[in-house]
C-alpha cells in the first residue's frame, strides 16, 4: 500500500510472487528495502519518457498521443499507478498501456508482468472509460516489444487478486509461503520468514 492506503502494483505483483510479502509488508509494517535494481529502473525510465517522445516505439500506432507518467486512481478497487506510457487513440475510443522494463525479454512473460499490464488496463477502462484491446511491454536490452492481449478474463484475474490482498490485510493470518523456494533466497523477509 501507499501511504494514503491504496494498493498498488507492487503490491499485484508481490501477492503473485509470494502472498507473505502482502503480510509483512502490509499486516506487519515492514517496508521493503529498495534495491540497487529498483534506483537503476527509475533513472532508465527517466531517460525512456524522454528518448520516445521523438520515436515511433510502436510501428502500428505511429500517430498516436503519448501521455507519460500518467497517474490514474480508483477509489472504488482502492487501488493506483503511475503508467510508464499510455498511448490514446480518441477517434476509436482506445487506450494502450506500455511499460518499459530495463532487462532482456525473458524466455515466457511471467504472470507478475502480466497481472502489471492487467491492472492498468483496468484502471484506464475504469478512470478514463476506454476500452483496451492490447498492452504493450518493452524490454531494453533485448530491443524486443511483446504485445499481450486484453480479454474480460484479465480484467476479472486483478479484481480477484485485489480480493486476495484485501483478505490476507482484513484477517491479518499469515499465508503460506510461495511453493518456489528458490524465491526466497533473495528475498528481504527471509530471516523472519524462513517458510514456518
Amino acid at each position: 500500500m501507499d501511504k494514503e492506503g491504496y494498493l498498488t502494483i507492487k503490491d499485484l505483483m508481490n501477492f503473485h510472487y509470494c502472498k507473505r510479502l502482502i503480510y509483512f509488508e502490509n499486516v506487519l509494517k515492514i517496508r521493503q528495502a529498495t534495491t540497487i535494481k529498483e534506483f537503476k529502473g527509475r533513472e532508465v525510465h527517466s531517460i525512456f519518457s524522454k528518448k520516445s517522445k521523438r520515436n515511433k516505439i510502436i510501428k502500428e500506432f505511429p500517430k498516436l498521443q503519448k501521455d507519460y507518467n500518467k497517474s490514474l486512481c480508483s477509489k472504488e478497487l482502492n487501488f493506483r499507478t503511475v503508467l510508464d506510457c499510455l498511448m490514446i487513440d480518441k477517434e476509436k475510443n482506445e487506450a494502450f498501456p506500455l511499460e518499459y522494463k530495463n532487462t532482456k525479454k525473458p524466455a515466457k512473460i511471467y504472470w507478475t508482468l502480466k497481472i502489471q499490464m492487467f491492472a492498468e488496463s483496468l484502471l484506464i477502462r475504469e478512470v478514463l472509460g476506454c476500452v483496451v484491446p492490447y498492452a504493450f511491454i518493452k524490454f531494453k536490452q533485448s530491443n524486443e516489444l511483446v504485445k499481450i492481449q486484453i480479454n474480460k478474463n484479465c480484467l476479472k484475474a486483478v479484481k480477484e487478486t485485489i480480493k486476495g490482498i484485501d483478505k490476507i490485510i482484513k484477517t491479518e493470518l499469515l499465508p503460506t509461503p510461495t511453493k518456489f523456494e528458490k524465491r526466497c533466497k533473495d528475498c528481504c523477509y527471509w530471516k523472519i520468514c524462513q517458510r514456518i
